[in-house]
């Protein structure tokens, strides 16, 4: 486990607050819980200031819901867990990158699986913590159905459908409730490039570059490329010269 991880707790029951602090110490000793709140205001602010690795947050909550107060926190690079009583929030939940959706009461095997891939993201975004490839990593793509767990190198490329999403792998087609620019944002490593507004694609799957301004991928998909980005694309790969 990476050193120092930290975790913040919202909830509106003060109970529930400490009986899941409880959980998170008995479970891993080594995290630690840098505050919890029974209200969002004092919780924004805290949050504003120092963003914890793990962030545990109910959603049906007075004054503001646990939606509404990561809206109010566009930037904030937690991991979210959401554990809350309620089933209907599942699909709303998948509109924002969380990590998990644990149902009140809270059960320990459901808990520890969704901590452990909290903490396998916090490795993935510290260097030096991960010795996983980019052929290994995974990310979750959410759709309607709930979070896809796919391997980077299986993404041949994703594709912008107006506020969707859809994202071709090597197995099958997910469309994801997130828009192009979440994923542009992800996919920074250098085997993505964005060579259209709407298409961020895996250079690992690229087949042919056609004359007429055309990337043909792996599964043999046509994907014009940009006057503005032709060249840079070009230069992504080496060539045999004259």
């Amino acid at each position: 486990m990476p050193s120092n991880i930290t975790c913040v707790i919202i909830d509106d029951e003060p109970k529930m607050c400490d009986l899941l602090a409880e959980l998170v110490k008995d479970l891993y000793p080594d995290i630690e819980i840098s505050a919890t709140y029974t209200n969002w205001k004092p919780a924004l602010e805290h949050l504003r200031n120092a963003e914890p690795d793990i962030l545990f947050t109910d959603i049906s909550m007075p004054g503001k819901t646990g939606f509404d107060l990561l809206e109010l926190l566009p930037n904030l690079n937690s991991e979210i867990i959401f554990v809350t009583a309620h089933t209907e929030f599942a699909l709303d939940a998948f509109n924002f990158d969380v990590c998990g959706y644990v149902l009140k009461p809270v059960n320990d095997k459901i808990l520890v699986k969704t901590v452990d891939r909290a903490i396998n993201r916090i490795k993935a975004k510290k260097p030096g913590e991960s010795s996983t490839n980019i052929n290994q990593q995974k990310i979750g793509v959410p759709d309607a159905s709930g979070i896809h767990y796919v391997n980077l190198n299986d993404i041949i490329y994703c594709e912008s459908q107006n506020r969707y999403t859809k994202v071709v792998t090597t197995e099958n087609e997910i469309l994801s409730s997130y828009n192009i620019g979440k994923f542009q944002d992800t996919l920074h490593d250098e085997q993505f490039y964005q060579l259209h507004r709407s298409y961020v694609i895996n250079l690992n799957h690229v087949k042919k570059y056609d004359s007429s301004g055309l990337v043909i991928m792996k599964d043999n998909t046509e994907i014009p490329v940009s006057r503005k980005h032709k060249d840079e694309f070009l230069a992504k790969f080496n060539r045999v010269k004259k």
